[in-house]
């Protein structure tokens, strides 16, 4: 009898462990089919010479792709371009969001109403935002800049999506505000576990504002500012419809980022070795940044 009810017990384990390899094969082949097969597919592509309209005719070409990229002094533009515009939003972001997330830090029904006024930049579709500035800033169209020049307010039509500077200076406007609402979020969140008799306490002993922000609430938000800035800067590396909507990179590569150039190499140029070779070492800079949020996740 107790033999029966082990091989029963033995039997019903088994049942349970295929059970559960069965639900979750479909997500193992999904994972595979969508982040493996192509994550693999592209390195190896990095060592061919390959156009995207003849890759069965792929010639090996070694370390030539990765030469070639080093060489080229549209990605090492591309480089600065994606560390500056993506250091200077987040900074402007987490600045404004941080500004935000103090001002709302209160009960009430009208900062919950304004709180979810301000959601509103993160919520719209980026491809919406972008069409919604060309509308109203375009140079020869632009709804805004026809009534800035109306009401006297400039001389002459601003040229922002033609002028390098302008364009690359509005691009880091527009995605700080884009940008901020995660961040307030976030800091939100991590000001209500402040306890309140902290603040209190130094309020009593005469502790100014500035000062609960410097000895209280910045390190109480230390990992949460950590963990938000490598999320944003993931975040700034992939982004890709603002800048290709409004300016495609231009002018003369002043926007260019390394997304908006893997997409004219691809499609424009159709070289996809160099394009592969682009994707491998953004993905190297990619996972240094996963790595600190690996990290700094530990920490909290």
């Amino acid at each position: 009898m107790t033999n029966i009810l082990n091989f029963s017990s033995m039997k019903l384990e088994q049942q349970k462990k295929w059970f559960g390899i069965l639900l979750v094969t479909p997500g193992l082949v999904w994972i595979f089919a969508t982040v493996f097969y192509p994550l693999g597919y592209g390195i190896i592509l990095s060592f061919y010479k390959a156009h995207l309209l003849k890759l069965k005719k792929a010639k090996f070409y070694g370390f030539g792709n990765y030469e070639k990229l080093f060489a080229d002094d549209y990605f090492w533009n591309a480089v600065s371009n994606t560390f500056f515009m993506t250091g200077l939003w987040t900074i402007f972001g987490a600045v404004v969001g941080l500004m935000m997330a103090l001002a709302l830090n209160r009960e009430g029904r009208s900062s919950r109403v304004i709180g979810a006024i301000l959601l509103l930049p993160w919520i719209m579709p980026g491809v919406c935002v972008a069409y919604m500035c060309v509308y109203m800033f375009d140079e020869r169209m632009g709804v805004m800049i026809e009534l800035m020049v109306m009401f006297g307010m400039i001389d002459k039509k601003l040229t922002i999506f033609s002028d390098p500077s302008m364009a690359q200076w509005f691009i880091i406007f527009v995605t700080s505000w884009l940008a901020f609402p995660f961040f307030m979020t976030m800091f939100l969140a991590g000001l209500k576990t402040i306890p309140k008799e902290i603040e209190e306490a130094a309020s009593i002993d005469g502790a100014g504002g500035i000062a609960k922000l410097r000895y209280i609430i910045l390190p109480y938000l230390k990992n949460i500012i950590v963990i938000t800035t490598i999320l944003s800067i993931v975040w700034g590396f992939n982004f890709f419809d603002l800048i290709f909507i409004t300016t495609e990179g231009g002018p003369y590569s002043r926007t260019e980022t390394l997304v908006i150039l893997a997409q004219r190499m691809a499609f424009k140029v159709l070289d996809l070795g160099y394009t592969s070779a682009l994707g491998v070492m953004w993905l190297l800079i990619l996972m240094i940044f996963s790595v600190i949020y690996i990290k700094a996740m530990k920490v909290v």
